[in-house]
């Protein structure tokens, strides 16, 4: 299940989902996007999902979750999320 074939192929998946994000969120040069797969335990909760963040200096932090693997993430799920409000800005 672990090992190098499948990091390499969920490091694949990230670089793709951080170029993707950038174009959807539009970001600048000088704007950060983050990737990270988290695990939930809690119930009702999906066991991973995936969340993109774009860090915009002097602007809230947007985020994107999409209940899935980043491996299983595609640019359309991102896209939907964002559009049917699964986007938010983080309170600070």
């Amino acid at each position: 299940m672990f090992g190098p074939r499948n990091d390499e192929r969920r490091s694949a998946a990230i670089r793709a989902l951080k170029a993707a994000a950038r174009s959807l969120f539009d970001a600048g040069e000088d704007d950060a996007v983050v990737v990270n797969e988290l695990q939930c335990t809690e119930p009702g909760c999906p066991p991973i999902e995936t969340v993109v963040a774009l860090l915009r200096a002097g602007s809230a932090p947007r985020q994107v979750k999409v209940h899935k693997p980043a491996v299983e993430v595609t640019q359309e799920d991102l896209r939907v999320a964002m559009l049917h409000g699964h986007a938010h800005e983080l309170k600070s």
